[in-house]
């Protein structure tokens, strides 16, 4: 069995979230999004860190609060 971690390029990372790779983009120069290695000069994500981040977005009802809330 391979525990080696899997790391994915900004392409599949996107993919794997359902985003566009400038969304990424965007979100890494603002500091905000999944968290993100620098390997050289690429940008890659570890595959379970990103999942990690992805289950750890979801809102309940309730949490948002203002203008916010009527958003679909």
């Amino acid at each position: 069995m391979n525990t080696a971690p899997r790391y994915l390029s900004t392409e599949r990372a996107a993919e794997l979230l359902g985003v566009a790779p400038a969304t990424l983009l965007k979100w890494r120069t603002r500091r905000k999004g999944p968290p993100f290695l620098w390997l050289g000069r690429r940008v890659v994500y570890n595959e379970g860190a990103l999942r990690a981040w992805a289950d750890a977005q979801v809102v309940a009802p309730g949490m948002i609060g203002g203008a916010d809330a009527r958003r679909p």
